[in-house]
């Protein structure tokens, strides 16, 4: 199990967490387990941590004292809320016992050429097995009564696009999921109630107002505009306060993410570039000026490269850009100096002097000059002067940040790396660049935002997640058209896909009750399973919202805190770990199918998986940052949800069980060999049994080999043998010394412990279990905390207490039957 991440919980997966990994020898990098022991009579915690390995354009001047909030929908009535009774699930749903009202889950911007939707969608639990249905709380026998549930607080928030020209996509959709309807999940939440005739969606742009009869007429629904600024900036404060990695700097093809302190924020120059482009101050929420602007922006350069290049689109002009050279078009330095630098100023040979400027003695005619070319020095042209004036009004009001979005820049990495290059040069450096990844989603999100009690403002990072669907990877970035409603629409997709190396469209079914498809596919732009071109774009996903979370509150420092221990931005520790993924993953499908039976559904079900799964490797090959800031714990994470997405919920449960009932077996001989040690040795006898029996991790091939060797019980004692110190992090002096004290001086014994275990089987009931005992015995109140999902061999919080069931049945601490505390669970 990986450290505690704030972040825990992303597809948005902002941070994922590492719970589970695959690897041989290198192996248990990127996992460690920790026991937190809490003192008695300190205000200040004392901690003992035991490590496995260580460690648009227009706009008029003006302040906002507010954002707008539209009274135009109904409130969502949050007196008396409460969790639902099973609090184990990743996103439980929350009870809002006195709200009768629908509410709207939708918003558009509707711009001239993209139609961008933001939506919010609820999210049933897949169907499982009575016994592993049961809560803890169901255990205990306490009810929820009779009150009714809206999980409006919990699910997932979509963000989908749409060319502006295929409207009638966009409308087919939002149909086909009933989304101007609450969406067709609330069905399973408030069954009752009554189609609202006078439906109101939010939308911004132009289009809101150009398209409002269409709405009305094709859905019933109206359309209530929001200022297009307002919800710009509204958009842009929520993704930078609560999204971790939202922003990243983008020079010469490198992406780099910047986490961005909230306390910091403000203010900053949010630069949109649109058809012109606006230059805005944020000083806060619901607090900005426009301050400056050009007219020179996007629609400069679509209007001029259609005209000169007779492209017909504005992706084709980009593309065109991507193979040209400005130096045949443009007039150079070295042009004028003889192939020389100026360096006296400071300039290279390679700096453009005068944009077209060498068209003026060419005798030349325009179809002598390259389409290429003139798309390349137009884009250079244009993002120069808008990273200068933007770099300039910075300068004049003393902001430190520049952040860029728009229609401009769709995650072209050329368009961010010239604007990039113009805020380094004339800053020298002192300043730069910064990109959004959801760039294109402001106005949209600032309109789902300007609904009352929309409950985004209450949100954290740490309760914001980012995955990854299946198709990402082939839409590259833009997921739009006819949803797939069910799981098997899924995989006909996938086959249909890989296997007949055709571009085809996703299906369009009659959306059932209750689907939780995801959002169907534009038509695939590669053949086969080859990737897009545009490798450059970076994807969106959707956004978990788990209100639920909290920051650990024993994190030294929760705004820096990384679960990632291993950063996949170097290239060979990318490839070693994609390889180890890529030879693990046949094992993986076999006992993903076998955990479901082997049916012919399952093996179905098995192949989608590695197509899928597969697929995302290749695209994060390609390019490492295409799904935000890569770690090891996010690619763990992303194949876990992958599996989920196929309804793989636990892809080892036989291997848990068998490894669960041979180690309970021989627990209790162990115990009475721990139980003839002295006291000093008996505790170091229990701190190496940790480290040893966390080698029991599939996600390791050395555990795989081990097994092949001898029993359960003979591996643990060889590997706890082996345990020598000093170990890489080794504190156990000072826990000795806190434990069991020097001479007469006997400390008082610890409040409460908290255990975080990783696997099943010998790792919990070898390892934890006899550690948990000795605590117990001791006077101290102990805290297993597990996943709530599984991942690989990871032991689930759902089934800690059977384990322990079965293990007091054979343990005793002075004649009392062993009692643990199971109150925490983490996600992920």
């Amino acid at each position: 199990m990986a450290g505690l991440s704030e972040g825990q919980t992303p597809v948005l997966e902002i941070d994922g967490t590492l719970n589970s990994n695959d690897g041989n020898s290198r192996g248990n990098k990127g996992k460690d387990k920790a026991v937190v022991l809490v003192g008695e009579e300190n205000s200040n915690s004392n901690i003992d941590t035991q490590n496995q390995q260580g460690g648009s354009g227009g706009g008029s001047e003006r302040e906002m004292p507010s954002m707008h909030r539209s009274g135009s929908r109904p409130q969502l009535d949050l007196s008396k809320a409460a969790i639902q009774g099973n609090f184990e699930v990743k996103d439980p749903t929350i009870l809002l016992p006195n709200q009768s009202d629908d509410i709207s889950h939708l918003a558009l911007d509707i711009g001239g050429s993209l139609i961008k939707l933001v939506y919010f969608s609820r999210h049933e639990d897949q169907s499982i097995d009575d016994k592993r249905k049961k809560t803890i709380k169901e255990r205990l026998g306490i009810s929820n009564g009779n009150r009714r549930s809206y999980p409006i607080l919990g699910g997932r928030l979509h963000f989908v696009k749409f060319e502006t020209t295929k409207i009638s996509e966009c409308l087919d959709f939002i149909h086909s999921k009933q989304l101007h309807r609450g969406g067709v999940d609330s069905c399973h939440w408030n069954p009752g109630v009554q189609a609202n005739d006078n439906a109101v969606i939010k939308a911004t742009g132009g289009g809101a107002y150009k398209f409002a009869d269409l709405f009305k007429e094709r859905l019933g629904v109206s359309l209530d505009k929001e200022d297009e600024m307002d919800c710009l900036v509204a958009g842009a404060n929520f993704l930078l306060k609560a999204i971790r990695h939202e922003a990243f700097t983008h020079m010469e093809g490198q992406k780099e993410f910047v986490q961005i302190d909230t306390n910091d924020l403000f203010p900053y120059l949010l630069v949109n570039i649109g058809s012109g482009v606006s230059m805005i101050k944020v000083d806060g929420d619901g607090k900005f000026e426009r301050v400056s602007g050009t007219n020179v922006g996007g629609g400069t350069y679509w209007g001029l490269g259609r005209l000169l290049t007779k492209c017909k689109s504005f992706d084709e002009l980009l593309e065109l850009s991507q193979r040209g050279d400005n130096g045949t078009i443009d007039m150079l330095v070295g042009d004028i100096y003889g192939g020389m630098d100026y360096s006296k100023i400071g300039l290279s040979a390679s700096t453009i002097a005068s944009s077209f400027g060498k068209t003026i003695s060419d005798k030349k005619e325009l179809a002598d000059y390259r389409p290429e070319d003139i798309s390349l020095s137009l884009l250079r042209m244009i993002s120069y002067n808008i990273g200068q004036i933007s770099y300039l009004n910075a300068l004049r009001f003393g902001l430190k940040r520049i952040f860029f979005g728009g229609f401009f820049i769709r995650g072209h990495a050329y368009t961010m790396d010239t604007i990039s290059f113009a805020v380094q040069f004339w800053s020298k450096g002192e300043a730069q660049a910064m990109f959004l990844r959801h760039e294109g989603f402001l106005g949209a999100l600032g309109a789902f935002m300007s609904y009352e009690k929309h409950g985004l403002d209450d949100l954290m990072v740490h309760q914001l997640v980012e995955r990854f669907p299946m198709g990402a990877p082939y839409t590259g970035g833009r997921i739009h058209g006819p949803p797939l409603g069910d799981l098997n629409e899924k995989i006909s997709w996938m086959e249909k896909f890989v296997l007949k190396g055709t571009e085809i469209t996703a299906p369009v079914p009659m959306a059932p009750s209750g689907t939780t498809g995801l959002g169907g596919f534009e038509v695939p732009l590669s053949k086969g399973s080859t990737l897009r071109s545009d490798a450059s774009a970076l994807n969106v996903g959707v956004l978990h919202l788990v209100p639920t979370l909290e920051v650990f509150p024993l994190l030294a420092d929760p705004k820096m805190y990384e679960p990632n221990t291993i950063d996949l931005a170097d290239r060979s520790e990318l490839e070693y770990w994609f390889t180890v993924l890529s030879e693990h993953l046949p094992d993986l499908v076999d006992k993903a199918v076998a955990s479901e039976g082997g049916t012919d559904d399952a093996k179905r079900r098995g192949d989608a998986f590695a197509r899928a799964f597969s697929a995302h490797l290749a695209r994060l090959m390609e390019e490492p940052a295409a799904y935000g800031k890569l770690g090891l714990a996010n690619l763990l994470e992303l194949r876990e949800e992958c599996l989920r997405e196929f309804q793989f919920l636990d892809a080892y449960r036989s291997i848990k069980q068998r490894e669960n009932e041979a180690s309970l077996a021989v627990l209790p001989d162990l115990l009475v060999e721990l139980d003839s040690m002295s006291e000093e040795t008996r505790l170091l006898m229990l701190i190496e049994g940790v480290l040893a029996a966390n080698i029991f991790d599939w996600g390791s091939r050395a555990c795989v080999d081990l097994y092949h060797k001898g029993t359960i019980i003979e591996i643990y004692r060889m590997s706890r043998n082996k345990m020598q110190r000093p170990w890489r992090v080794d504190d156990f002096d000072a826990f000795k010394e806190r434990m069991l004290g020097s001479g007469d001086n006997k400390p008082r014994p610890h409040k409460r412990a908290l255990l975080f275990v990783d696997n099943s089987g010998a790792d919990v009931v070898l390892g934890m279990l006899p550690l948990a005992r000795e605590l117990l015995r001791r006077g101290t109140e102990v805290v297993l905390v597990a996943n709530s999902l599984p991942a690989l061999n990871d032991i689930t919080a759902m089934e800690l207490p059977d384990i322990v069931a079965e293990a007091a049945k054979v343990v005793s601490v002075h004649g009392h039957l062993m009692a643990f505390i199971l109150i925490l669970s983490l996600l992920f």
